[in-house]
């Protein structure tokens, strides 16, 4: 038998799922009205169903039977991903204590743009180029870098100091 949901009869935990999906779908297409998830297949959950149907060419019911249930998860899912920030990946070469002049390797690069990034917020910190050598430019937005977050003025970049680099980058990468 066909599981369906409706206004006024139903309540249980799917309810309050369905909900929490119209919630977030909601949050994206314009068209369905914001609901917040009580457990009760009330008069709102019903009109956001409704609206769900409409804007998706279902039969406009109110109930969420299993073809509405189908394309609400589904759009659910494509949102998600849509909307989802992208992983975050780790970098460092593992088999070095730490990064100084010199050095050139592909870790480089990332340690650069990270630099960039924060100089750009950061006035007071040397602008690095993109090339892949920890070359004297790098060298000083390393030791103005560490000045600012009062490290002990260092050339080299040790995990810890690579830690809170990226960590830096990352609150202004993902604020801005």
């Amino acid at each position: 038998m066909e599981e369906r949901y409706s206004s006024g009869r139903d309540q249980s935990p799917n309810i309050s799922e369905l909900q929490e999906y119209l919630s977030y779908i909601a949050d994206y297409i314009r068209d369905i009205p914001k609901i917040y998830p009580d457990g009760i297949y009330g008069p709102e959950t019903q009109a956001a169903v409704r609206a769900f149907q409409t804007k998706y060419g279902l039969p406009q019911t109110g109930e969420a039977d299993l073809a509405t249930w189908t394309k609400i998860v589904s759009t659910f899912d494509d949102l998600k991903k849509l909307h989802k920030l992208p992983q975050k990946i780790s970098a460092y070469p593992l088999e070095i204590p730490h990064l100084k002049e010199g050095d050139d390797f592909e870790e480089i690069y990332l340690l650069q743009i990270m630099l960039r990034r924060i100089a750009k917020i950061f006035r007071n910190i040397t602008m690095p180029a993109l090339t892949g050598v920890y070359d004297e430019m790098t060298k000083q937005a390393v030791q103005d870098f560490s000045r600012l977050y009062g490290k002990e003025s260092s050339s080299t970049v040790d995990r810890e100091l690579w830690n809170i680099i990226t960590d830096t980058y990352n609150a202004f990468t993902h604020n801005h």
